[in-house]
């Protein structure tokens, strides 16, 4: 090698130790969160009527009653980042129990769409029917990250807040890793004839699984007692969904209307989560969490979806997928930072 090559690679490598020099190392840690998740759920499902009213007027049921309150749920991190500012964590988080109901009522006129409401069927000429519908969400994820720390107080720094007395400092994570999501739901409409005390009934389940690669970062910025953090992930994944209805059963004549049925179907889904959460540091380890959520997840199948009043043998055998789900809400809990 020329001497002119030599100055340019001893020039190179030393300009690369000052810049790493000047990158301040993030220290040492450990962590592990919990937080009470209180979500307001919203879906974007397939308006359409699932009980009418034969003596005339709008659907006495739709799709669009079926509301959900707010649910509430948790959600688990740990994770360790070491000297060399490369960390990982795990995570969970779930939510059970989203149900939702809608009932109507009116003298032996409630019934099903046809064709599965004609006036011979178990799901006609009804005085009630109600519609009801459960949910339960569960995720985990990996994920390795690197960390940059900002170097915490300096008078002489150009942002504003490292000038402040009381900053500690600001950290920023880029995540790439593993997630997977797991939506199981149920439906069914129930119908009490008019008259007659058995009762019409029209049930189904239904899975959807997403799974896939999970990118993002977290920053936090963290005073002598507040801190704040929040996140954007997101991970592209494969979705697998699947649905199954019960036959449905006329006992007062023992006549089976329509035998049971299920499909499978594979498609690809979306998982955005994202958070903004105040930390108030009760000691050096421990600190109350305070935030707001926001949680996307698109290529599933919801459960409403799928009712279908077609005659057999082709009623119930089609999935229709591919259905977005919101999630936004309030987060309550603890940290520990070691």
């Amino acid at each position: 090698m020329s001497g002119k090559w030599q100055r340019i690679a001893i020039g190179l490598m030393a300009a690369a130790v000052c810049v790493a020099q000047a990158l301040p190392a993030a220290a040492e840690e450990s962590y592990a969160v919990f937080d009470a998740l209180f979500l307001q759920r919203d879906n974007v499902s397939i308006a359409r009527p699932l009980v009418l009213d034969a003596s005339g007027g709008p659907a006495a049921i739709s799709t669009g009653d079926l509301r959900f309150s707010v649910q509430p749920g948790m959600r688990l991190f740990y994770g360790h980042v070491g000297e060399e500012s490369a960390g990982w964590e795990v995570g969970y988080l779930g939510v059970w129990g989203m149900f939702a109901d809608a009932n109507a009522a009116n003298a032996g006129t409630l019934q099903a769409p046809d064709p599965l409401g004609t006036p011979d069927g178990v799901l006609n000429g009804a005085d009630f029917a109600r519609a009801t519908y459960s949910s339960s969400l569960n995720s985990a994820e990996a994920n390795l990250f690197f960390r940059s720390c900002d170097g915490g107080y300096n008078r002489r720094a150009g942002e504003p807040w490292r000038r402040c007395d009381n900053y500690c400092q600001g950290t920023l994570d880029w995540l790439v890793g593993f997630r997977w999501a797991g939506l199981d739901e149920s439906a069914a409409l129930a119908f009490s004839p008019s008259g007659n005390p058995g009762a019409g009934l029209y049930a189904l389940n239904t899975t959807t699984n997403l799974a896939g690669v999970q990118l993002g970062s977290r920053g936090r910025m963290t005073w002598d007692r507040w801190a704040f953090e929040g996140w954007a992930k997101v991970a592209l994944a494969g979705s697998a969904m699947s649905q199954s209805q019960s036959p449905i059963y006329n006992s007062i004549i023992e006549f089976e209307e329509r035998p049971g049925q299920s499909s499978r179907e594979g498609g690809v889904g979306f998982i955005g989560d994202m958070n903004f959460t105040a930390v108030y540091r009760l000691t050096d380890t421990w600190g109350l969490r305070m935030g707001y959520n926001l949680i996307w997840l698109s290529g599933v199948a919801l459960a409403p979806n799928q009712f279908d009043f077609s005659s057999p043998p082709a009623g119930g055998t089609q999935l229709h997928g591919g259905s977005s789900v919101f999630l936004s809400g309030a987060n309550l809990g603890l940290e520990a930072r070691w």
